[in-house]
């Protein structure tokens, strides 16, 4: 396997750098607002795309990306205005997707994946708004108070922090790439002490709760993540 990727590297060097050949060059513009819909005043902001990455393999299923922005190929950068606008020329590469890479002065920090296909036909970036995400620290507790002692099969779906949020089709959209990254699958009521979850997750966003029992009754919740800390209380 070693001398596969020894094999492989020299070609995806060559081929990924042929592509600015033509010396094309696009536009990238947005506005950037806190999670509090305040303007991100003096941002960093960076264009980058497929060309150096470094990975790190999550529960032997999901490659994410580590590397940081200067160890990409950066297309152009820029620094957001008193209005968190921010607008730059910047090359134009044929990968399959993008990184906006977002540095705010307050440390806070976003990496949007977008599609290709975003571009205009003229080679512009135009991302009306995008919004800053906010970590949260989250606990879902499922609490037996009707004595059952069926055994809940439960599914939870939420934004982590492991996933990038999409921009495609003039809309963002959780990373299909990450869906075993944001999913915990187990059961509840098999034990005394087994009805707690404890994870990290963006927000806001949207939380899914699924959970049946073994005769097929079903029961699904949704809750909105909105602070840095949150709690949720599921009786049955």
């Amino acid at each position: 396997m070693k001398k596969l990727y020894l094999l492989l590297l020299p070609i995806i060097l060559v081929s990924c750098e042929a592509r600015l050949d033509d010396d094309t060059r696009a536009f990238f513009k947005t506005r950037i607002v806190d999670s509090d819909g305040l303007p991100l005043v003096n941002a960093s902001v960076e264009v980058t795309t497929y060309r150096s990455y470094d990975f790190f393999l999550i529960d032997g299923e999901n490659l994410v990306k580590t590397s940081a922005p200067d160890r990409d190929f950066l297309l152009g950068k820029g620094t957001t205005d008193e209005n968190g606008e921010v607008s730059f020329t910047m090359l134009f590469d044929t990968a399959y997707r993008y990184y906006v890479h977002i540095k705010g002065v307050d440390d806070s920090s976003k990496i949007l994946a977008v599609a290709s296909d975003s571009f205009n036909q003229d080679l512009t970036l135009d991302i009306p708004l995008i919004t800053m995400t906010d970590i949260a620290d989250v606990e879902l507790e499922f609490i037996n108070t009707s004595g059952t002692t069926s055994v809940y099969e439960v599914t939870v779906n939420y934004f982590a922090i492991y996933c990038d949020e999409l921009y495609e089709n003039n809309s963002f959209v959780r990373d299909e790439n990450c869906e075993l990254e944001d999913e915990i699958m187990d059961v509840v009521n098999q034990t005394t002490d087994d009805g707690l979850f404890e994870f990290r997750a963006f927000y806001p966003s949207v939380l899914d709760v699924n959970y049946r029992d073994a005769s097929g009754n079903e029961v699904n919740e949704q809750f909105t993540i909105n602070n840095p800390t949150e709690r949720y209380e599921i009786n049955y």
